[in-house]
């Protein structure tokens, strides 16, 4: 992996069993690679527990450490009191792992982050095993909103979602929960009754429906009218 170019390997074992993964970091530090390690299914110890166990792995080397909520259980709350204990407990970088079997990652995600999360996982569209991963675009979304990533080029994921991985994921009935124009809908408040208006304007005019959204609705989210879209669409172009 170090002579391809990696940076870093990532080791996992079930919260509890990190003594297994000692070895597995010293193997991975002396090859001259960063260890990070993923504490899957978090949950099995509590969240002073698991902060126990990253003190140790620290110690033996490990450079960050991922809560894993690898069945989705967890509820916010959870997910804001485990990342407390872990950054309470070591100083290296600490993540969070979760899945939207309970409809929760994209809460948890938020709740890590405020909670001081270093890092988030995510999978384009959610991909991922089971009920998926929080979904990269809607993390970047709402973490953006939150007033984090204030770097991350938003309206070029969506496009891209839009234009070019949405389409090619149609061949494997891969089935999207929140497309990038409902995503754009809940992120700046508009109803999704002005939508075909939205998009009837958008075409004819040949902008941005993502960005004519966003941009009308940051003026009137109430009733913007038509001569408000196409007045917004001058400018957009």
């Amino acid at each position: 992996a170090k002579e391809s170019g990696l940076s870093f390997l990532r080791v996992g074992a079930d919260a509890g069993d990190g003594d297994i993964a000692v070895q597995a970091i010293h193997d991975i530090k002396k090859a001259g690679l960063k260890a990070f390690y993923s504490a899957m299914k978090a949950y099995l110890l509590t969240p002073d527990q698991l902060a126990e166990e990253g003190k140790m792995l620290e110690q033996e080397g490990l450079d960050e450490i991922t809560i894993m909520d690898s069945a989705g259980t967890m509820f916010p709350e959870q997910a804001a009191d485990y990342v407390k204990a872990l950054k309470d407990a070591v100083a290296i970088p600490v993540g969070f792992h979760g899945h939207s079997n309970l409809g929760l990652s994209q809460a948890n995600a938020l709740a890590a982050a405020a909670a001081g999360a270093d890092e988030i996982d995510c999978g384009l569209l959610g991909m991922a095993r089971s009920a998926g991963n929080c979904a990269t675009e809607l993390a970047a979304a709402t973490l953006q909103r939150a007033g984090y990533l204030p770097d991350v080029d938003l309206y070029g994921l969506l496009h891209y979602l839009d234009e070019t991985l949405i389409p090619a994921m149609r061949g494997y009935d891969y089935h999207v929960a929140v497309n990038p124009t409902e995503l754009m809908l809940g992120l700046t408040g508009c109803h999704s009754a002005f939508l075909p208006l939205f998009q009837k304007v958008a075409r004819e005019e040949g902008v941005s429906l993502l960005r004519l959204i966003a941009d009308v609705s940051a003026i009137d989210r109430k009733s913007p009218s038509e001569a408000l879209l196409r007045e917004t669409a001058q400018k957009l172009k």
